[in-house]
């Protein structure tokens, strides 16, 4: 059986949620039922158009969530933190890496999670106008201005990187006294938004092209036919056709969407893969590279570092390093 929540507004989303466990929100959280699944979604209101939702739960059955924003204020923007919440017991999962997606002028999104699978995100929900006016307005970046601006429907996805995760483990992590609930996780939710900013600045799109539902699906159909296929470098005519798109089209459309051209893209998830290997499944170089494709070693240790920072038999032995923000 397939539960179904069809989400009109934010303020909704944790009744409709709790209704279908059969459960009730108690402070602001649902804690799903052992017969259900395990884990809970948490709801927060900052103000009538500012909130955040934190889902960490697995269900016994299959379930999807579709969020009609029609009935929503057009002005509204949305940003799904993804694969954030980290597992005390387990590793990462191979091709499973944190990233958040920006939505502007409310497209609708329905999201199919499968049975016994854990979900983990972190979504805030906010008008464009409150948050133009939290960061000054002004901005020099093209792509933050226009998701200031909210005049498109556009969709953006960008890597977690540390500075972005800490705040996430502070979220998450939190013990704070009911006097100053609010008001701590109103600013962790801006400080969030504020490291996110940060890391779009470095985009150098200038042009941006209005994307549909029918669009953004395609593009992620893509994203995931190449996370599936890491040891096999990505050919453009292969990906246009299964796209249904020119390969102008794609490759402008997705480096939009990605922010890194359909190659870069698939060389950082394949060196962040790299990385799991050595140090998770703790595989040799050579066997982390020969698994990944690469038939020469010396280039998959360049392309290593190039991504990672370090060359990856240092990386290996566990040396400190600094990870390199995304390239």
């Amino acid at each position: 059986m397939r539960l179904e929540i069809t989400s009109k507004d934010g303020t909704g989303m944790l009744a409709a949620f709790a209704q279908e466990v059969e459960t009730t929100v108690e402070r602001g959280c649902v804690t799903v039922p052992e017969k259900f699944g395990s884990g809970y979604m948490r709801g927060l209101m900052f103000a009538e158009n500012f909130r955040m939702l934190i889902r960490d739960y697995a269900l016994n059955e299959d379930f999807s969530i579709t969020r009609n924003l029609q009935s929503q204020p057009s002005n509204m923007l949305l940003f799904t933190f993804s694969h954030v919440i980290r597992s005390k017991s387990a590793g990462r999962s191979a091709g499973i890496y944190p990233s958040v997606q920006i939505t502007t002028q409310g497209l609708n999104g329905q999201q199919f999670e499968p049975a016994h699978t854990r979900q983990n995100s972190i979504s805030i929900a906010i008008d464009a106008d409150d948050l133009r006016q939290m960061t000054g307005a002004h901005t020099d970046s093209a792509i933050v201005h226009n998701i200031l601006e909210n005049k498109q429907q556009l969709v953006f996805e960008e890597f977690v990187f540390e500075p972005l995760q800490m705040v996430v483990d502070q979220i998450v992590n939190a013990r704070i006294p009911d006097t100053f609930h609010d008001f701590y996780f109103k600013l962790k939710a801006q400080e969030l938004l504020c490291q996110l900013l940060i890391a779009l600045v470095g985009r150098d799109e200038k042009t941006f092209y209005k994307l549909n539902t029918a669009d953004v699906k395609t593009l992620y159909d893509v994203k995931r036919m190449l996370l599936e296929n890491l040891d096999e470098p990505p050919g453009i005519e292969k990906l246009a056709a299964f796209s249904g798109m020119s390969e102008s089209k794609l490759k402008r459309l997705f480096k939009q969407v990605f922010g890194k051209s359909i190659f870069h893209y698939f060389q950082s998830f394949r060196m962040q893969e790299a990385a799991r290997l050595l140090k998770e499944e703790q595989l040799s170089v050579s066997e982390a590279g020969y698994r990944l494709g690469f038939t020469n070693l010396s280039h998959f240790a360049r392309a290593f570092e190039e991504h990672i920072g370090m060359k990856p038999k240092r990386y290996a032995k566990g040396e400190v390093f600094v990870q390199k923000p995304p390239q």
